[in-house]
């Protein structure tokens, strides 16, 4: 039973920056049914940006600067690149964020080199905190608080302030939002800032477990996509339950189902979510809380 609880910890710690990578794969998609595959490389870049900043500056002080820096930059992404592509197919779209990602990686390796990179954190890394009959690395538990803060204040945002309200209303019809007077362009850079910032944050959250920085995080965001078709894949809840749900999933695969598989076992959790997705793709295309479409013929 402890191994269980051991595992289910570990695997919340992973869902969580699952979560936080799918919304931001599903705020930009309802924003302007985009697919960003350059987000996983805004996620190294803000892993990057926290490693350089936090090392001369206070640490909170240093994530709420990589956080802007990654929006800022994340919102230059669609201002530059994807808004002149507006009513364009949405293969081309694809095309210009893969392109965009290899730029963005290009930068990262000029700016701070290709090497390993530390990343401090104000505690200590192998510390653990007792939960009952399971230890919980305080890296596994700043990742859940700092996910959940994020998520929660991003959820009372769409809600509460006249820029969720305006967001809600671009991702339901941008030519009704144009014809209210919305200012969409404006909206549609706060949304790509905000999803910027979340791939930054799932950057610091994943980089803080082996304490180091490297560029193939980007991976990482190949890895949680699955939790964008899981969860449904214009549902910012359902991006958060399968988040949480997959990486509870993969860490008690890693732990209970390799071990069965001998050597077939092998990383037989890196492909796991992807068997679940391939599983919901044929059963159940919409995603847990997704909705059919229907067309009128």
């Amino acid at each position: 039973m402890s191994t269980f609880l051991q595992l289910t910890a570990s695997g919340l710690a992973l869902g969580a920056i699952y979560a936080l990578i799918a919304i931001g794969f599903v705020v930009i998609y309802r924003a302007s049914t985009v697919f960003n595959f350059a987000h996983g490389d805004l996620l190294v870049f803000g892993a990057f940006m926290m490693a350089a900043t936090g090392s001369v500056m206070p640490w909170p002080l240093a994530l709420l600067v990589t956080l802007v820096a990654t929006g800022l930059v994340a919102a230059s992404i669609e201002r530059v690149f994807l808004r002149p592509l507006v009513g364009r197919p949405v293969f081309v779209t694809i095309i210009v964020t893969i392109f965009v990602g290899f730029l963005l990686r290009i930068a990262i390796q000029l700016i701070w080199g290709p090497e390993t990179r530390g990343l401090p954190t104000p505690w200590d890394t192998t510390g653990a905190i007792r939960i009952g009959e399971a230890s919980v690395l305080y890296n596994a538990l700043a990742t859940v608080v700092m996910g959940a803060i994020a998520l929660a204040g991003f959820f009372a945002l769409l809600r509460y302030s006249k820029i969720g309200v305006a967001m809600r209303a671009t991702s339901q019809d941008q030519e009704a939002a144009l014809a209210l007077g919305l200012p969409v362009g404006r909206i549609m850079g706060v949304t790509w800032a905000i999803a910027g910032a979340f791939a930054a944050l799932a950057g610091v959250c994943l980089a803080m477990f082996p304490r180091s920085v490297e560029i193939n995080l980007a991976f990482v965001a190949l890895a949680a996509f699955p939790a964008v078709l899981v969860g449904g894949l214009e549902s910012l809840i359902g991006a958060v339950v399968a988040g949480l749900l997959l990486g509870v999933l993969q860490v008690l695969a890693q732990g209970y189902i390799n071990p069965l598989l001998g050597h077939f076992g092998h990383n037989f959790h890196a492909v796991f979510p992807y068997v679940v997705m391939i599983l919901f793709l044929m059963f159940r295309p919409e995603g847990l809380f997704g909705q059919q479409r229907v067309k009128r013929v």
